[in-house]
């Protein structure tokens, strides 16, 4: 008998959070070997990540324009007819819920920021609204749609209008085991002998100049520690200098091992104002790391105290990490502080491996297969 067949939709396999999480969902084939899997990538950029040699791959040529996905995307799906299209970012779910219209195929969007706050962060004023509207109108024609914690999932239906029986909630896996067999490797960057970690792309949404300026007021003694790119890179450099602070902060760029960087560090912080669900943050803590985040308006305190609703105006000791309130660079301060007693930084380091496996790869690729197999 013929195997069905389902694509999985990406715009490219980058270095995000989405990208590894796709890469992580494959990863088990025994999961989906009655299936015939695709990964589609929207865009003809270069695999950082590689998939399961059992899938297989098709590029088209977008090149990032949201109207080119669309007709590409539709000429692909009128020659190969899949039951099922299950997509990952804005634009890829946009491009499956139109084309779905056409074509008849099951839709499943898997949302993996904040939309509202990720949208705020990239526009404003006429911008943002038609931002918006994009996703508002296509969203609510999906079978499905996935969201990477309780608050995304919440603030679909909140704001773009999808149907609370649509709606669903399902974590990143984890490869907890390859990510601490990879912590022991080598770094591959030269590393103070004291130091404490943040990672993310480099970009204001990630609020790495209030993190720098909370670090500095503290009485941490150890460096400070970011891995990452992004397009902010030159201004930190400057705000670094500027602050006289180019020997206690270290800008470490892109690593493709951070675990071994991560287990390295006496803890892992970030000032983030936006995340759908903070992979690094999880990754740190699958290492042992104690952990120090913002409670931006999904996926830190469902991690860290085990409330999506939890709120808090001062630096709060949670259930597995300490939160600080949004945009508070005081109570972040604080927070460093804290992370200054050995029995807090032991304390949460134990409790970061146990909260951990909730997060396992086998745990939740299997909750992801289970659910998708019901459209099939």
């Amino acid at each position: 008998m013929e195997k069905r067949k389902v694509f999985f939709l990406i715009n490219s396999i980058g270095f995000g959070g989405a990208e590894r999480a796709l890469v992580n969902l494959l990863s088990i084939p025994s999961l989906y070997s009655a299936l015939d899997i695709s990964v589609v990538l929207l865009d003809k950029e270069p695999l950082v990540r590689q998939l399961p040699s059992n899938v297989k791959l098709c590029q088209l040529d977008a090149k990032r324009a949201l109207l080119r996905s669309i007709l590409q995307l539709n000429s692909l799906l009128s020659e190969e007819k899949p039951t099922l299209v299950v997509s990952f970012l804005v634009r890829a779910n946009v491009c499956n819920a139109l084309t779905g219209i056409i074509q008849k195929h099951k839709v499943i969007l898997c949302e993996r920021m904040h939309l509202s706050s990720h949208l705020d962060n990239q526009f404003t004023g006429f911008k943002r609204s038609f931002a918006g509207l994009i996703p508002l109108i296509s969203y609510r024609w999906a079978d499905a749609v996935l969201g990477v914690s309780s608050g995304v999932t919440r603030n679909l239906i909140d704001h773009f209008h999808v149907n609370s029986k649509k709606a669903h909630t399902i974590f990143n896996p984890y490869n907890i085991e390859a990510i601490r067999k990879a912590s022991k490797e080598a770094p591959e960057v030269d590393l103070p002998s004291n130091f404490i970690v943040s990672a993310g792309r480099l970009t204001a949404a990630k609020n790495f100049k209030q993190l720098i300026n909370a670090y500095l007021s503290s009485t941490e003694t150890a460096s400070l520690c970011i891995l990452g790119e992004g397009e902010q890179r030159e201004e930190l450099n400057r705000y670094i200098k500027d602050r006289r602070a180019e020997k206690r902060i270290i800008l470490l760029g892109y690593a493709k091992n951070p675990f071994t960087i991560f287990s390295r560090a006496k803890y892992y912080i970030s000032a983030s104002t936006n995340e759908g669900f903070p992979n690094a943050l999880l990754e740190a803590m699958t290492v042992g790391l104690p952990v120090i985040m913002t409670n931006c308006p999904s996926g830190p305190a469902e991690i860290l105290e085990g409330d999506s609703n939890f709120k808090s105006d001062k630096c709060h000791l949670g259930k597995f990490g300490v939160l600080v309130p949004l945009d508070n660079e005081l109570q972040l301060t604080v927070a460093i502080n804290r992370m200054q007693v050995d029995e807090i930084r032991a304390d949460y380091s134990a409790r970061s491996i146990m909260r951990s496996r909730d997060f396992s790869i086998d745990k939740v690729s299997a909750e992801y297969w289970m659910f998708l197999k019901r459209f099939l």
